[in-house]
């Protein structure tokens, strides 16, 4: 695959992506055909893009072969039709570089990096953290501010690194409206929200799209609010804001990302019972099928309301 110069990737890099979460067969390798089949089940409903290796698909907890593995799997889904963009956030500061070495091998169109975590970061150790990785890769690169799992970026490093001509974005999963707003005010670059909850709030704020689990579980819903709001028909895309709402609260009753593999599922992919590969408490295990069933309600009551497509 060619790579694109950076203004071609600049006047791809909007809309509606999914924050693909990872399908794994019973001896926890991927599900190579199941996570190709949700990509372009997305695709086919209007997504604009795949961002694999986040959180929703356990790119912090996967090893470096499996994030390699997904970032081929991504291009091979999207056939050269959409951008595909990978976050290669890691502790291990080598790592990181290597994934974007790899990224830009394959023939990736960005990526994306989260502070890392557990060690303590200052404002300035952070700006030079971000800003020496950028020196470093050539494909470019969004931060990522997601305060539930790695440092918060404050409005000041935001602002500092928007001016750092590789960094051209950033995914803010914070979900306040009002540091978002702010961040959108001063800083030079492209913003996508991390929250489908406040999807249509952060596209009259000035986002450029959007980049969620619900992109991956409701893929027509999501593009939905993003082309109600370019027709300017925000009524409808409140309404679709809203019905994604039970779901989410849902998902929030299983831990992460288990809640939206749930859901999946009940739309009819196959994550072999909601197969984790992270420890799960063996209460919430037992639980499960009554889970699984109050998504597929969940599911069927959407779909009196939203016209969600079958597979």
């Amino acid at each position: 695959m060619k790579l694109k110069s950076q203004g071609e990737i600049m006047k791809m890099l909007f809309g509606t992506f999914p924050a693909m979460l990872t399908p794994y067969n019973k001896d926890f390798s991927i599900n190579a055909d199941e996570y190709i089949k949700i990509a372009r089940f997305g695709i086919a409903q209007g997504l604009n893009g795949i961002f694999c290796n986040g959180s929703a698909g356990d790119g912090l907890a996967l090893s470096f072969e499996k994030k390699v593995e997904l970032m081929k799997l991504s291009l091979e889904a999207a056939q050269g039709k959409v951008p595909v963009i990978s976050g290669i956030g890691s502790v291990i500061y080598e790592e990181t570089i290597a994934l974007a070495n790899e990224a830009k091998k394959l023939g990736l169109d960005a990526l994306l990096l989260q502070p890392p975590f557990y060690y303590p970061l200052s404002e300035e150790n952070m700006i030079e953290y971000f800003s020496n990785i950028a020196k470093q890769v050539s494909l470019p690169l969004y931060i990522y501010n997601i305060p539930l799992f790695a440092p918060p970026i404050s409005l000041k490093v935001a602002q500092k690194l928007s001016k750092i001509k590789n960094i051209v974005g950033m995914k803010d999963s914070a979900g306040s409206a009002v540091d978002f707003a702010h961040f959108s005010d001063v800083c030079d670059f492209d913003i996508f929200v991390g929250r489908e909850e406040y999807y249509l709030g952060a596209l009259l704020n000035g986002a450029k799209g959007s980049m969620t689990s619900c992109g991956c579980v409701f893929p027509e819903v999501m593009s939905g609010i993003y082309q109600s709001f370019l027709q300017k028909d925000y009524i409808k895309a409140q309404k679709l804001q809203k019905f994604i709402l039970k779901a989410i609260r849902f998902a929030g009753t299983l831990p992460f990302p288990l809640g939206y593999a749930c859901l999946l599922e009940a739309r009819g992919f196959n994550f072999n019972n909601v197969l984790s590969i992270h420890p799960i408490d063996s209460h919430i295990l037992q639980n499960i099928e009554n889970k699984k069933q109050e998504a597929i309600s969940i599911i069927k009551e959407m779909k009196e309301i939203v016209d969600l497509k079958d597979l």
